[in-house]
């Protein structure tokens, strides 16, 4: 169910991290904050040969049912900071959403970091206090 508990099984036990957020409309700092504090950290550890990013955008910010508001920029510095891993192998496919402009705005972002481009400046971000709590 993608629950804070689920940590993955065999092998993979302690890889399946969810963040289970302590209320909506959390944005680019709080994202980036768990991110870079407890997911990449583990991601690194893993050493996975292959990241597949399961591009839904849900999060993104204008997405009737996701209630966040992540910025096309925040999802781009999301997948560069994954292009360390896995020697920049990286597949990145589109699933849900339910914002058509939302999706593609994201979607062109990520993929302009993956063929190189660096990302859209954020200006100064910081995680939230109760992205902190969560965190």
């Amino acid at each position: 169910d993608g629950g804070p508990k689920e940590v993955g099984i065999d092998k993979a036990k302690g890889y399946n991290m969810n963040v289970g957020w302590n209320g909506g409309g959390m944005g680019d700092g709080d994202y980036l904050g768990v991110f870079h504090q407890l997911l990449l950290p583990v991601a690194y550890e893993f050493a996975p040969q292959l990241v597949i990013i399961s591009a839904g955008f849900d999060s993104a910010r204008g997405d009737p049912l996701g209630g966040c508001d992540i910025s096309p920029a925040g999802f781009a510095h999301m997948t560069h900071s994954l292009m360390a891993l896995a020697q920049g192998k990286i597949a990145l496919v589109l699933e849900g959403g339910y914002d058509l402009s939302a999706i593609s705005h994201s979607f062109a972002a990520c993929t302009a970091v993956l063929l190189g481009d660096p990302p859209q400046m954020l200006g100064r971000i910081s995680a939230s206090k109760r992205a902190t709590r969560s965190i």
